[in-house]
Formats: C-alpha cells, structure tokens, sequence
C-alpha cells in the first residue's frame, strides 16, 4: 500500500474551516458558546450579523470533502508509521482508500490533515476510521455546532424580513388630540371640554 500512495504529490492548500469567519459572525458566535446551556434553548441576538456574512461562514463552515490528493497522503504518513511492512495490491488500496473515504467524509481536507499528525505524535498503532474521527470530534461537533447557529440566524433574518412592519406608537397627546376631534364630530361639548383639560394639563406639564 505505501509505494501506491505515496506516490501522490502532498496536499493542495484547500478552502475550509479554517478560515477566519467574517467578524461579525464570529462575535455572535462566540456570545453564543458563552450563553450556551443545556436547559435554555439558544435564540438568536437581537442585532443579526449581516445576510452576506452568515452565508460566507455557512460556507467556510460546510467545507468539501476531503480531496483524494489529501486522503492519500495522510494515509501513506499513517501507514509508513504504523504498518511498514504491509503490502497491499492495487485493488485492495483502492477499496482501503474508499472505505476510509465514505467513514470520513464530512471531516474535510483540514480535519483530516489535523488528525492525521495527531494520530502520528500520539497513537501506536494504525486507527480504525471511528477512532480516527474520534481524534478530531470536538472540533467537529463545535463546527456543526457553529453552523447550526447560522442557519438559525438565516432563519431569523427571514422570519425579520416577513413580519409585518409595526404602526408608530402614539402619545397620549395625540390620543387625547384624536378623541376630541372625534367628540366634536358627534357634537358631545362635554367630553370635548373635559379631554382638552386633560389635554392642556399634559401640554404645560411636557413645558414645565
């Protein structure tokens, strides 16, 4: 298996989650993982970061698989390290390759570099696919985490964006202005007489 591999050029630098995400997002994100708690269900910040940021971090947050180029040179570090002396044909690399390939698939070529050189400074032997994944599954739960909380704000920008624009508030100056226009249209003096009172009293009292 090593001479099959190793024959792959090392991996392209690739576009992923190891970007800085647009500093909006990551200070909503970061007030988020502060506020989080088990009991309380998370609910977006009343200032959103803008639509264009949270689709910038929902990409670099949901990064392609892990490219062949990568795949096989991690693989080729891991078995040079852990099985020297093994031989494979062709065909059994190849089906090697593509077991591990399905079983790792949302990790991404950053992930897989990460637990590639965790696996090589801290293991003894050659990891299975799941404990593979297990060298990196904080930070990919805390990615999926992140990304979850970007759909929820998406979402809440639309909810924002179709909820029916709120009438101005009013004064109760304009209230009273209001109600006695309408007495005097029904020509009812007293109640006319008795809100301008009103009316007046809150006037000095807003000059005083």
């Amino acid at each position: 298996m090593t001479n099959d591999i190793a024959r792959y050029l090392p991996p392209l630098a690739s576009a992923d989650s190891t970007q800085p995400l647009p500093s909006s997002v990551a200070r909503a994100l970061r007030q988020a993982e502060q506020d989080d708690h088990p009991d309380v269900p998370w609910r977006p910040p009343a200032v959103l970061p803008s639509k264009d940021a949270l689709e910038a971090a929902r990409a670099l947050l949901t990064p392609e698989p892990a490219d062949d180029r990568t795949i096989a040179s991690c693989m080729a570090a891991m078995v040079i390290a852990f099985e020297p002396n093994t031989r494979l044909s062709a065909e059994a690399t190849r089906l090697r390759m593509e077991v591990w390939r399905q079983a790792t698939a949302d990790l991404g070529s950053a992930l897989w570099e990460e637990a590639t050189e965790v696996a090589l400074r801290s293991l003894k032997w050659m990891p299975r696919p799941a404990e593979f994944r297990d060298l990196v599954r904080r930070k990919l739960e805390a990615r999926l985490l992140r990304l979850r909380r970007c759909e929820q704000m998406l979402a809440a920008h639309a909810r924002r964006e179709e909820a029916p624009v709120p009438r101005p508030s009013t004064t109760r100056e304009q209230r009273l202005a209001e109600l006695i226009a309408v007495y005097r249209k029904h020509n009812r003096p007293a109640d006319v007489e008795r809100l301008q009172r009103d009316l007046d009293a809150l006037q000095r009292k807003a000059q005083a």
